[in-house]
């Protein structure tokens, strides 16, 4: 996911910035946590989040711009279970991934890590959904 990649080119250190930003870190501060509980645990959040296509929930595709870079890129936000950085997965409570729960198309994200501040514009958000097939 070498768009995540911050603006400055310190490579093994650009690259471990990048990779903390869509890992697993905990604890989580108390807003991060706050949004994933709402947007998970709360069912008229998730009611509101089904119906609304271009929000960004689990499960869904994101196409996302470096504005520090100027580099695009895509990754899917899922659960902790399948996150996978080399497979472009993120995990809902990484930096980046807890950031990006509820955001919608032309939403800017900024976050800190290690102290180097990075920056997102939500490109396209794709979201899948699988219909049980009718029994005859």
């Amino acid at each position: 996911m070498f768009f995540c990649y911050p603006k400055r080119p310190y490579g093994a250190v650009s690259r471990a910035i990048a990779a903390l930003a869509c890992q697993q870190l905990l604890p989580l501060n108390a807003l991060q946590l706050a949004n994933i509980v709402h947007f998970i645990a709360d069912d008229t959040a998730r009611h509101r989040l089904s119906n609304n296509a271009s929000c960004i929930r689990p499960g869904t595709s994101v196409e996302l711009h470096n504005t520090d870079t100027n580099e695009r890129g895509w990754l899917q936000v899922v659960y902790p279970a399948q996150a996978s950085y080399r497979r472009g997965r993120i995990s809902i409570v990484s930096p980046l991934g807890a950031a990006l729960i509820g955001k919608a198309p032309d939403a800017s994200i900024q976050l800190t890590v290690l102290r180097q501040r990075l920056h997102f514009r939500v490109l396209t958000v794709l979201n899948v959904t699988h219909r049980q097939p009718r029994r005859s």
